[in-house]
């Protein structure tokens, strides 16, 4: 599969080392806003450059366009790449809210041959799989609750990077890491086979804490 990158950040360079290393697969441009970083990665991946993502979406080579921008990008990006038959694996939260995101779905619906995932990738590290294979087996018994503490840890400038930007993020810490506690719930309840299925009721309460 031929493949376009659209953000070059961590995980863009993550991505893109997994894209190189398989045998079957190619890189063939990357994009960013900041042209360095772009000029960078596609040096290190000897693949094309470019600070325009449409250039990148548009590609004729590409089969799959990977969205790893931040939040406010994700789905107007991911949109397009369907609407030119692309396949796309875009990044969580996928959208900012849930407006954004039923755009999203839509545009997967209206588009069946084009493939769309979520960069859940919490799901495959090993001790996460390991704990859902047993879960699955049945071996400790009925899920009673499940409970998670997850976030970032504070730094100095955090307050001034793209997350504390309401227009860029989209909401704080549960739409930027609790997503990931959200889908890991999810994929654990329907793995215990005594009770399965998705949540039937939910209720939160949030702090903010700075």
């Amino acid at each position: 599969m031929k493949t376009a990158i659209v953000g070059c950040g961590l995980i863009g360079n993550k991505r893109a080392d997994v894209i190189t290393q398989s045998p079957n697969d190619k890189l063939v441009i990357v994009a960013d806003l900041d042209a360095p970083r772009a000029e960078q990665l596609a040096c290190e991946h000897n693949c094309q450059a470019t600070t325009d993502w449409e250039q990148a979406v548009n590609h004729p080579q590409v089969d799959a366009v990977i969205v790893a921008t931040v939040n406010k990008f994700l789905a107007p990006i991911t949109i397009a790449a369907l609407e030119r038959g692309k396949h796309v694996l875009v990044e969580k939260p996928m959208a900012r809210n849930l407006a954004e995101a039923e755009q999203v779905l839509q545009a997967a619906v209206c588009r069946p041959r084009s493939a769309v995932g979520v960069g859940f990738n919490h799901r495959h590290h090993p001790a996460i799989w390991q704990a859902h294979e047993i879960c699955a087996r049945g071996e400790i018994g009925p899920l009673l609750f499940v409970r998670a503490i997850y976030g970032h840890g504070g730094r100095p400038g955090y307050d001034k990077e793209w997350r504390a930007d309401a227009d860029l993020a989209g909401g704080g810490e549960l739409l930027d890491q609790g997503v990931h506690i959200v889908d890991l719930c999810r994929w654990f309840l329907v793995a215990d086979p005594r009770k399965g299925g998705d949540f039937a009721e939910a209720f939160s309460f949030t702090n903010t804490y700075f």
